[in-house]
């Protein structure tokens, strides 16, 4: 034998050990994350994406099945149509309708829901509830506070918040208008 079939014969004989032990550690591998499933031993996450899972969603039993979404309907009383996105979620026969009368049915219907289903007050109601006077002009000055905490850093900012708590939100404002003017 020459010297040159003697390097190839090398080279193949090594080739061939690596691929072997390649092949072993792959198997055994397998093999313990196999195992590991099993026995519910969780699976160590290495660099990647993880793989897909063997079991489709189509074959999987139905109480691990997501719940299939209701269709929404449209909002006109009586249509039983499903809503489409591309006619602003109402139905093909009412998609010339006016967006307001579209906005009424809608209101009517949360209202209907509200009120029979939980017993909850309609929204209707809930935006009737009137503030008074004197609640309106204490959430102002206090819309006013805070703003000007905002423009206001460091000793400044101290300030103001010890003269909210000592004597008020209404002098800080004042105090903390000055400041901002100087």
């Amino acid at each position: 034998m020459s010297n040159v079939d003697l390097n190839i014969t090398a080279l193949v004989e090594t080739f061939t050990s690596q691929l072997v032990a390649a092949v072993e550690a792959a198997s055994v591998q397998r093999i313990q994350a196999a195992l590991a499933g099993a026995f519910g031993v969780p699976q160590k996450r290495g660099p990647g994406r993880p793989p897909k899972k063997l079991v489709s969603a189509a074959s999987a039993p139905a109480s691990v099945r997501a719940p299939a979404r209701k269709k929404q309907l449209c909002p006109v009383p009586g249509c039983k149509n499903a809503a489409a996105p591309v006619f602003g979620m109402v139905c093909k026969e009412h998609k010339n309708l006016a967006k307001a009368t579209i906005k009424k049915y809608r209101e009517q219907r949360r209202e209907a829901k509200g009120t029979h289903a939980t017993g909850a007050r309609p929204a209707a109601a809930k935006k009737a509830a009137k503030l008074t006077p004197k609640v309106k002009r204490a959430r102002k000055l206090q819309g006013q506070y805070l703003g000007f905490l905002r423009s206001l850093t460091g000793a400044d900012r101290a300030r103001v918040k010890q003269i909210a708590a000592e004597k008020g939100v209404a002098d800080a404002v004042k105090l903390a208008q000055s400041l901002k003017k100087a």
